[in-house]
């Protein structure tokens, strides 16, 4: 393991902290966790990453009621899951203020920011996709305002088209993660994997390089159990200074 290995832990709580000392970054479900399990991770300089899900709502979720008209659709292989308007101002200022707001003061480093993707979708969707690059530019910006560094993870098209663009979010963006560069989750329920297409691994391989390119922090996330798989992301990801974990179940428990 690296100085600076990074866990992923967002399927764990507070009565399983077993490993994290191990790590020097780490992302986890904050709310599962007591202000005195952040406060000393702090002390012992590991730097946590609250989960913020900007683009989807889960049904689990104390606010899914408030904000469930705000649906476009169910969330591909999550039931529980659904794909959410981030242009609807209400939205934007729940995730700024209220959630990423908490995170700051229980003494979160930053945000691992999930679904980003949903510019993708309202692609998809014949959306207005240019009032959702608008909506996440403005919910990056904010969380970056509130002094958290900005994990984004996946988000590659929306990075991409800023990238061509020449946009000046990524001032706000401190790292790139993703996810299955290398694998692939082949069953969600089963715990099955296998390899990434090469076209889509070569792309997210670009998107990092990318990234990289721009200062930021890489990191991948793989789900696998094969051992030579293994080896090829290790090397990979040590060969070009990025972090990475490797997690043998989906829940990431």
């Amino acid at each position: 393991m690296t100085a600076d290995a990074y866990g992923a832990f967002l399927g764990r709580s507070e009565n399983n902290t077993k490993g994290f000392y191990n790590y020097k970054y780490i992302s986890l479900e904050l709310d599962e966790y007591k202000d005195s399990t952040i406060q000393d991770l702090n002390k012992k300089e590991i730097y946590t990453f609250a989960y913020l899900n900007v683009g989807s709502l889960e049904s689990y979720r104390e606010y899914y009621d408030e904000f469930k008209h705000l649906s476009i659709g169910i969330y591909e292989n999550w039931e529980d899951e659904v794909w959410i308007n981030v242009s609807d101002t209400s939205w934007q200022s729940f995730v700024i203020n209220k959630l990423a707001k908490t995170f700051k003061e229980r003494g979160a480093y930053g945000v691992y920011m999930d679904n980003v993707d949903v510019y993708t979708i309202a692609k998809e969707k014949d959306l207005n996709f240019q009032s959702y690059a608008l909506a996440l530019k403005n919910i990056i910006k904010g969380v970056s305002n509130l002094g958290l560094k900005v994990m984004i993870n996946g988000g590659s098209e929306f990075l991409d088209d800023m990238n061509d663009k020449k946009d000046k979010i990524f001032d706000s963006i401190w790292g790139y993660h993703q996810e299955e560069v290398f694998s692939l989750i082949k069953d969600y329920e089963k715990n099955i994997f296998g390899k990434q297409k090469q076209e889509e691994s070569s792309y997210y391989m670009d998107i990092a390089f990318l990234m990289k390119q721009k200062g930021k922090e890489i990191f991948f996330l793989e789900y696998t159990k094969d051992n030579n798989l293994i080896a090829t992301i290790k090397d990979y990801c040590e060969g070009k200074n990025y972090h990475y974990y490797i997690a043998s179940d989906i829940n990431l428990e």
